[in-house]
């Protein structure tokens, strides 16, 4: 799984997913290097002549932490320090190099969410087009 994959992934979680996942690693020997903290950053985004654009500072929470020798990062937007704790702990099981059981069980689970995530994308499509109106043709025109 990609950085980026994994971070949709923990972005669109709802706050007891979030915790159910942190609940995966409460037996698991981990060393928290950066604590959750807050911080600004620029959000630079492409205007549509595709030159670069400083749109302003936006808020995040970021956290290191430290699995068999593994360092893993994780950035969120907002003040959410479960979150940003629950996505650098993720990226480090998973960028481990050495076989444990709880890289499994992480891959499980965020194989479920994804499933989970995808499932409710589509029925949220399903009830937004059952509302879509046509005003091509109109009667008695």
């Amino acid at each position: 799984m990609s950085a980026a994959d994994l971070t949709a992934l923990v972005d669109a979680m709802d706050d007891t997913t979030v915790e159910k996942l942190l609940a995966l690693f409460a037996d698991v020997k981990l060393t928290i290097s950066l604590p959750p903290r807050t911080g600004l950053v620029m959000l630079t985004v492409r205007d549509s002549f595709a030159t670069d654009f400083h749109l302003g500072e936006i808020l995040v929470t970021e956290a290191r932490v430290l699995f068999q020798g593994c360092e893993g990062f994780g950035m969120v937007s907002g003040e959410a320090p479960r979150r940003a704790l629950a996505r650098a702990v993720a990226d480090a099981v998973l960028n481990s190099t050495e076989p444990c059981y709880i890289r499994v069980q992480l891959e499980t689970f965020l194989v479920q969410e994804g499933s989970r995530q995808k499932t409710q994308v589509a029925e949220h499509a399903a009830l937004v087009a059952a509302t879509r109106v046509q005003f091509d043709l109109m009667p008695g025109a």
